[in-house]
């Protein structure tokens, strides 16, 4: 059993890391396991290039794939539980889209970023357990995923700084996944959906059961502040906000 890693450049319009704890004779068929994952699943998420994502929102709906629909009833449970300050449309606000039994009907151009990015890191660590890894960790342009025994450290950065400051918080992460929003590497860029203009947060960091959850909840959490603290209680999730008066951890 040994350790292994590799990364790849311009997936998803950022980068793909993948940690792998594997005999040595899986790793490399754990490693493109990986990757086949998350270029079959950009080919459903992508909003840059031709995908389902696209086809959904230029035909107005239409019948989702399975991971399609698992990230749309993610997209309305965490609307509904933070209030609309998640949102898969948030430029739009309102009512995005809504089921039809086995279909769904697009009402606004869907912006699943805040979500999609950390399904793929999730499914690419499945992918590497499937493939024969004993433990996987997949970096997906920030976003954690982690399946398999044991814990990695995962470090995090204060919304301004040198880029080799020291590290403010540590996170133990076993299974699940780890998301941050912020200032730090794009500037101010979320939108508060609610009102239509931007959330004036600094940095928000969430642990989470999954990527997919951490993702959207980190947004949540930036957006709303420490009143989201609930809401990640509610989906057993831990979070880190920055504030102009220093760090807040909770719940």
């Amino acid at each position: 059993m040994g350790r292994y890693g590799a990364r790849w450049e311009g997936v998803l319009g950022s980068f793909l890391e993948v940690q792998l704890l594997a005999p040595p004779w899986r790793a490399r068929r754990a490693f493109g396991a990986v990757l086949r994952e998350v270029r079959r699943l950009e080919a459903v998420f992508s909003r840059h290039r031709e995908s389902e994502l696209t086809r959904l929102v230029r035909q107005g709906g239409g019948r989702p794939s399975p991971e399609m629909r698992e990230v749309l009833a993610a997209a309305l449970a965490l609307k509904e539980a933070t209030g609309g300050a998640f949102h898969p449309a948030p430029a739009h606000g309102g009512e995005a889209f809504r089921f039809v039994g086995e279909e769904v009907e697009v009402l606004a151009p869907l912006d699943l970023d805040g979500l999609a990015k950390g399904y793929i890191a999730d499914k690419g660590a499945e992918a590497a357990l499937r493939a024969g890894a004993r433990a996987a960790l997949v970096n997906l342009g920030g976003d954690l995923a982690r399946k398999g025994p044991g814990r990695a450290e995962v470090l995090v950065e204060a919304p301004f700084g040198p880029d080799n400051a020291p590290p403010v918080h540590r996170f133990l992460l076993g299974e699940g996944g780890v998301a941050t929003s912020g200032v730090r590497h794009k500037g101010p860029h979320l939108l508060d959906p609610r009102k239509g203009r931007p959330a004036f947060g600094l940095q928000a960091t969430v642990l989470a059961p999954s990527a997919l959850l951490a993702d959207g909840l980190a947004k949540a959490l930036f957006v709303l502040g420490e009143e989201a603290f609930p809401v990640l209680r509610a989906f057993r999730a831990r979070g880190l906000l920055f504030t102009p008066e220093g760090p807040v951890a909770g719940p």
